[in-house]
């Protein structure tokens, strides 16, 4: 069984606002399929900002992680990224912005 994997509500009710006001009119295969789509691509940027914004020990520590993903666990993410990031909502917001900026203009 394909488990899915859990999204944050206010992400995706933003992302099928952002549909509305592109005027797409999709059925609910294909729009289930563009909600994962934009879902997976505001992950992956809001993954990237969180990354940069770290310190560059704790960026060093993340990036040797991910070389030997043996090393990965909860308790070292929190580690990292638990008082790494400064001002989580700032980012979040910043890439909210970046991401409808983006779907928009090349949607």
């Amino acid at each position: 069984m394909d488990m899915e994997k859990p999204r944050n509500p206010v992400i995706v009710t933003y992302c099928e606002a952002l549909m509305r006001k592109k005027g797409l009119e999709l059925d609910d295969e294909n729009k289930e399929k563009e909600l994962d789509r934009m879902y997976s691509l505001y992950e992956s940027m809001l993954g990237r900002r969180m990354v940069e914004t770290l310190p560059e020990d704790k960026k060093a520590k993340y990036l040797e992680i991910l070389r030997d993903l043996g090393q990965l666990n909860m308790e070292t993410i929190g580690e990292i990224f638990g008082d790494g990031i400064a001002d989580p909502a700032v980012i979040m917001k910043e890439t909210l912005e970046e991401f409808t900026d983006i779907y928009l203009e090349n949607r």
